[in-house]
């Protein structure tokens, strides 16, 4: 053996995985404890945009009442049911979304929010805009919301955002799952 070949010992393995199994032992700690900390808050701070959301797609509701199966709120103004609001989800092109709709007891789509996108930014994030959003806002067809890439949409169609069709198509199918949501409660009544 050259005197450049060193002899493994056992406290030459031992001592760097000790060194390391403690610090990764010492940050994981820290990280659980500043998760226990923030976990409250951060709770609080969904329920709160939720409830903001509700306020958002349900326009003059001035209460929220959860159904029964906890599924959905039922919007009441003045003790009147005046709508209903839903928070779905579907697979987009970052990943899942999550988005409330509101729809109007006679059945029009009031609002859509998003509550969680991780598209890209100044593509899919544009679904964001009010100006996509409020493409929604019109009677709910029972069949659902369509995408259309060029032209003029018609009363069932949602023009798609440039170079984000999947993520024009993700904010409908979850429109879609609450227009599909509303129309089986109507249905049961």
């Amino acid at each position: 053996m050259s005197e450049q070949t060193k002899k493994l010992t056992a406290k030459g393995v031992l001592q760097p995985a000790l060194s390391l199994f403690l610090f990764c032992l010492i940050v994981t700690a820290l990280l659980a404890g500043t998760n226990l900390l923030t976990k409250d808050k951060i709770a609080e701070q969904e329920r709160i945009a939720e409830e903001t959301s509700r306020m958002t797609v349900s326009p003059g509701a001035d209460a929220f009442t959860a159904s029964e199966d906890g599924t959905y709120y039922i919007a009441e103004a003045d003790g009147e049911t005046i709508g209903y609001v839903f928070t779905t989800t579907a697979s987009s092109y970052g990943g899942e979304i999550k988005v409330m709709t509101g729809i109007s007891a006679d059945g029009t789509v009031t609002g859509v929010s998003l509550l969680s996108i991780s598209d890209t930014p100044g593509l899919g994030m544009n679904a964001e805009k009010e100006s996509f959003r409020d493409q929604y806002k019109k009677a709910a067809p029972y069949d659902g919301f369509t995408v259309i890439k060029n032209g003029t949409p018609g009363d069932t169609e949602i023009s798609a955002m440039t170079g984000a069709t999947i993520t024009s198509t993700a904010v409908t199918n979850a429109v879609n799952d609450a227009i599909a949501q509303y129309y089986a409660i109507k249905e049961a009544q």
